[in-house]
């Protein structure tokens, strides 16, 4: 009978037992693998997002935890994020993009691996807000154990207010209501206006983000009349400044 070690290649038998320098060689490698990872994912967002964390797909009923699926769009958006020079940042969707998912998942990466970063999201009512701070609090949830170590939290995500999430580094994410005003009573590092063209106030969240003059600015939206339309209307295409991304 072949009788694998758990935890070792399936190829192991009991009897490789009988040499412990193997043994103990193997279980570096293991140690230095996951070492190397961690480093990777606390430093390379991409990589923690479609290969260290998990999203949920309520609508998936047998497999609803599942890693965030490796496009090439997601890793530009991202690479888009970090180096677009100017704060206004503005992105159109589908909803099969799940670009939500995406900017919720690079806010967190950025308040996971840096102190004191506050992200608020404001959309067309609180609700729709709440489920961009749920994004971030299951994305902390499904992360590798050994990264949750080193992003603890004040208290477990479930005793967490519903509009809120906070790390013990002191980054937050919080959901706003649909008042232009709410943005006032934060200090942000990023403002996320979700279904920006969909939200009624919309232009006045805008310019009250603006006035509060945080680092990132993202108008995040399916496409639908009025003022977003207008403010997208005289965007005109740029070259891509940064490199191709190189297979991995």
């Amino acid at each position: 009978m072949h009788n694998s070690i758990p935890g070792l290649p399936p190829s192991l038998t009991k009897s490789d037992l009988s040499n412990p320098l193997l043994l103990a060689n193997l279980r570096e490698a293991e140690t230095i693998s996951r070492e190397l990872m961690v480093r990777r994912a606390l430093e390379d967002k991409y990589y923690w997002f479609t290969r260290c964390t998990k999203t949920k797909d309520e609508q998936d009923l047998q497999y609803p935890y599942k890693p965030f699926p490796d496009k090439d769009y997601i890793w530009y958006v991202m690479q888009y994020l970090d180096n677009w020079p100017h704060p206004v940042k503005s992105i159109e969707k589908s909803r099969t993009m799940m670009a939500s998912w995406g900017v919720s998942g690079w806010s967190a990466h950025l308040g996971f691996t840096h102190p004191a970063v506050c992200t608020v999201f404001q959309s067309q009512d609180e609700r729709r807000a709440i489920h961009d701070v749920d994004y971030v609090k299951e994305l902390w949830k499904q992360s590798d154990p050994e990264l949750k170590d080193r992003w603890p939290i004040p208290k477990p995500v479930e005793r967490q207010p519903a509009t809120e999430f906070r790390l013990s580094n002191d980054s937050r994410w919080v959901a706003l209501s649909r008042d232009p005003d709410a943005i006032r009573s934060e200090h942000p590092t990023i403002v996320v206006l979700d279904e920006a063209a969909h939200m009624v106030e919309g232009q006045e969240s805008y310019d009250i983000a603006v006035a509060s003059n945080p680092l990132h600015i993202i108008l995040l939206s399916s496409a639908a009349q009025g003022w977003y339309e207008e403010f997208t209307a005289s965007a005109l295409p740029v070259d891509w400044p940064w490199e191709m991304r190189v297979a991995v």
